[in-house]
């Protein structure tokens, strides 16, 4: 019996309970959460952000097109990989807010990867930018939030 205690007494102290800071830091989208005051769905350590825009209407050939149907939306998700963070992503825009937005990012040293439409002949033209960066993850969301403001997502 005695060896039994001794045997249950090590095991217990092997079995570590993270307290609430330990299990916060663990979150690899907090940062993303504090920036954006918003949900990330944490995938397999990538933080996926998602704002669905909707507004403006979009017609195409005289239908009205859900903005689900039309992707009119922010996407970005951003992953850490040790003292470095990527983040990758996708802006659905109307015209006038391409360079504002695209400035905002390269201001925080993210690149455009392309500029695109999905669709031909939609009222209004709808404009989707891509873009990548590496970085510190709290200068990355910064960034990307900054280039958020400059589009009335709702």
């Amino acid at each position: 019996m005695k060896h039994f205690i001794i045997a249950l007494a090590l095991a217990a102290s092997a079995i570590s309970i993270p307290n609430h800071s330990e299990a916060a830091q663990a979150d690899p989208c907090q940062p993303i959460k504090n920036f954006f005051k918003s949900n990330a769905e944490n995938k397999a350590g990538i933080c996926r952000m998602h704002f669905t825009r909707t507004e403006p209407q979009v017609i195409l050939k005289g239908y009205e097109l859900s903005p689900d149907m039309v992707d009119l939306a922010l996407n970005a998700h951003f992953q850490q990989t040790g003292n470095k963070a990527e983040v990758v992503g996708e802006f659905a825009l109307l015209g006038e807010e391409v360079n504002p937005v695209a400035d905002a990012l390269r201001k925080g040293g993210i690149e455009i990867t392309a500029i695109h439409n999905h669709l031909i002949g939609e009222q209004p033209t709808i404009y989707y930018l891509h873009f990548e960066g590496m970085g510190k993850i709290n200068t990355l969301a910064k960034t990307v939030k900054a280039a958020v403001d400059k589009v009335s997502y709702q």
